[in-house]
């Protein structure tokens, strides 16, 4: 009999709260009233997902911190990241970030913060799939949960 691994429930609650930054940031692109509602969005600079002109990385080389408020362009919300295009000293230049870069996301207008694990791992829901198996002919018949996919 195989032993299952303990699920790793700091990454899954870390991974849902990503999902409140996608959709603050779905409500932005959809131009919503959101009033005197501003962000600052904190990120690994280095990770995989995220796409920034190299000149950036001289200033910040680990991580960077962006404003959304008044002057941002394009914001464009898909699945796994969010691309934006802000000014930097009179010049718009376009960011692409993945989700599971941002290590903190901040609204002061209310006070309202998450900070997030800056590991590289990141939970994928298509990677975790319960499925029902059969105990083996000489349990008492009860279905039993799997996890298909180690979570730690």
């Amino acid at each position: 009999m195989t032993k299952n691994k303990l699920l790793n429930y700091d990454l899954i609650v870390d991974n849902a709260l990503r999902s409140v930054v996608k959709t603050v940031l779905d409500y932005l692109q959809r131009k919503e009233t959101i009033g005197d509602h501003h962000f600052f969005i904190t990120f690994l600079t280095k990770h995989k997902t995220v796409k920034i002109p190299d000149s950036f990385m001289d200033n910040h080389p680990n991580t960077m911190t962006i404003v959304l408020q008044h002057q941002f362009w394009d914001l464009k919300v898909e699945d796994n990241r969010f691309s934006v295009t802000l000014s930097f000293n009179g010049k718009q230049e376009k960011l692409i970030i993945g989700y599971d870069a941002i290590t903190q996301f901040t609204d002061p207008s209310t006070d309202f913060s998450l900070q997030f694990s800056s590991n590289e791992q990141a939970f994928n829901n298509d990677d975790f799939k319960i499925q029902k198996s059969s105990l083996s002919e000489n349990s008492d018949k009860e279905d039993k949960l799997k996890v298909d996919k180690n979570l730690v």
